[in-house]
């Protein structure tokens, strides 16, 4: 999920894990500097979190993120630390859930800064994209729910399952 500010954004390019568009930073220093921001505590296991999701370009599971945080990092780190650090990493903007395997995902382009993402999910090798939208495409659905059902939309999350261009 993500927090939405209307804002009206510019960005209308592909992004997968560091693509044009991209402030050039990697995961990993974008993570640090958001935690920094928010004035929460840089501990080792989170760092070794934010490791383990810049290093990987598929979701992961948390159980996968603790078990390579154990085996990489050799921390004392258990799984319910893993799940919190991920929700705070969530909160932040800074990973996406990725559904339906609830996995997680490294974005290197801050939710509240271009929350306008769609995430492709390809069904059939796992790979995960983000494309960037034009804010008026995001604003339309919006505005189509609010009017329709009245419900004041405050975050999304918008993924499309299928199948990419290299498993077709």
């Amino acid at each position: 999920m993500m927090n939405t500010h209307f804002h009206d954004h510019d960005h209308n390019y592909s992004h997968a894990h560091h693509a044009e568009g991209c402030s050039g930073k990697s995961f990993y220093d974008i993570a640090v500097s958001s935690l920094k921001e928010a004035k929460c505590r840089i501990t080792k296991p989170r760092l070794a979190v934010i490791e383990c999701l810049a290093d990987s370009a598929v979701p992961l599971s948390p159980k996968s993120i603790y078990e390579k945080v154990q085996t990489k990092n050799d921390l004392n780190v258990d799984q319910v630390s893993v799940y919190r650090i991920l929700e705070a990493l969530t909160k932040l903007g800074l990973v996406h859930q990725v559904f339906p395997s609830g996995e997680y995902l490294s974005c290197n382009t801050r939710c509240e800064v271009n929350p306008n993402h769609v995430m492709l999910n390809c069904i059939q090798c796992g790979k995960v994209e983000e494309i960037h939208l034009d804010w008026s495409f995001i604003y339309k659905i919006y505005e189509r729910v609010r009017r329709t059902s009245q419900f004041e939309a405050k975050k999304h999350m918008l993924q499309l399952d299928g199948i990419c261009a290299k498993c077709q």
